[in-house]
């Protein structure tokens, strides 16, 4: 089968073997993958992992095989991203995705960007009617989204800052305005801004523009929001974060690539922060906002390749006016 492999020398299409079926899996034909930010580093070579490796872990497609005879060959589905193994401390105490022996997809095992892929059934998600396979590419970032969201909940109609403009900070904008909070975006890239004003959000911010910190400081009575929640991934990101939360607020980060250190155990002591991470998130929550329509992702779609433009599709997501890339399988 066809499957885009990233060796030491880049990306290259080759052959790879069908995957095999064993008991209690299920193999998916793949029909769509959404390129993430960790797709981008590892490509890139800033996040390590072990070569070759197919990546890709936010994808849909259909059902071509299974040994679960609730899954029959046809059904369209998404897929968790984490093969846990059951057997350990977090499995024990349903935290999955802190399981001590996990694999994920497209980071430690190979990924979607394949023709077939085969998984424990319990990956699986079907797809309720209306989702199609480019919403369905969604599933897992809208549920890291909802996940921090609900670890770093808001009250209803309570100012939340979010810092970056990107595909997952306008997902976690979303979320949060659907859960019924009022909603700071603030980004750099003017694209970027201008398509989460389109999408109907009021408050967007251009921290690269003076006299944003005094608007959100005039919208929170001059002490700066309760909760902030990073999705940069960069210490210019995480920096502005702390610069705006409130003291005795918290801080929610979501993205965490090339971000290592950069906070002071003493700061956080002294302003009483509360710092919350999130990894992994609920998909049936996802699922079912996407099918009520409370979250719009068409409009985060770029550009779609197909998988023999991978390597095209790869340097078309480093533009910093792409939100989301897909490669169709």
């Amino acid at each position: 089968m066809k499957s885009l492999i990233l060796t030491q020398s880049g990306l290259q299409l080759g052959d790879t073997p069908m995957p095999s079926l064993l008991p209690g899996e299920v193999r998916v034909e793949v029909r769509s993958v959404g390129l993430c930010k960790s797709d981008l580093s590892i490509w890139k070579g800033e996040m390590e992992t072990d070569l070759p490796i197919i990546l890709g872990h936010e994808f849909s497609g259909f059902v071509h095989e299974s040994t679960i005879p609730s899954l029959e060959p046809g059904t369209p589905v998404t897929a968790e991203i984490d093969r846990f193994c059951g057997r350990c401390y977090y499995c024990q105490n349903g935290m999955h995705q802190q399981c001590t022996n996990r694999k994920t997809l497209g980071i430690t095992t190979d990924g979607a960007l394949t023709e077939y892929i085969s998984l424990p059934a319990e990956m699986i998600h079907v797809l309720p009617d209306g989702i199609d396979h480019i919403a369905g590419t969604f599933a897992e970032p809208l549920s890291s989204a909802i996940a921090t969201a609900q670890r770093a909940p808001a009250a209803k109609d309570e100012i939340v800052a979010i810092i970056g403009s990107g595909r997952l900070g306008i997902l976690t904008a979303q979320v949060y305005d659907a859960l019924g909070a009022e909603v700071y975006l603030i980004g750099k890239n003017r694209w970027k801004l201008g398509l989460a004003r389109q999408l109907g959000f009021s408050h967007v911010l251009n921290d690269s523009q003076d006299g944003w910190e005094k608007e959100l400081l005039d919208a929170t009575d001059g002490v700066g929001p309760r909760l902030v929640v990073d999705v940069t991934g960069t210490h210019e990101g995480l920096h502005t974060a702390l610069d705006i939360v409130r003291n005795g607020g918290t801080l929610a980060l979501k993205s965490v690539i090339g971000a290592d250190g950069g906070i002071s155990p003493s700061e956080i002591v002294r302003r009483e922060l509360q710092i919350v991470g999130s990894l992994r998130g609920p998909f049936e929550d996802a699922l079912d906002m996407l099918a009520k329509g409370r979250i719009e992702v068409k409009r985060l779609v770029s550009r779609q390749f197909s998988l023999d433009e991978g390597p095209a599709a790869f340097e078309y997501a480093t533009r910093p006016d792409v939100t989301k890339v897909i490669i169709n399988i």
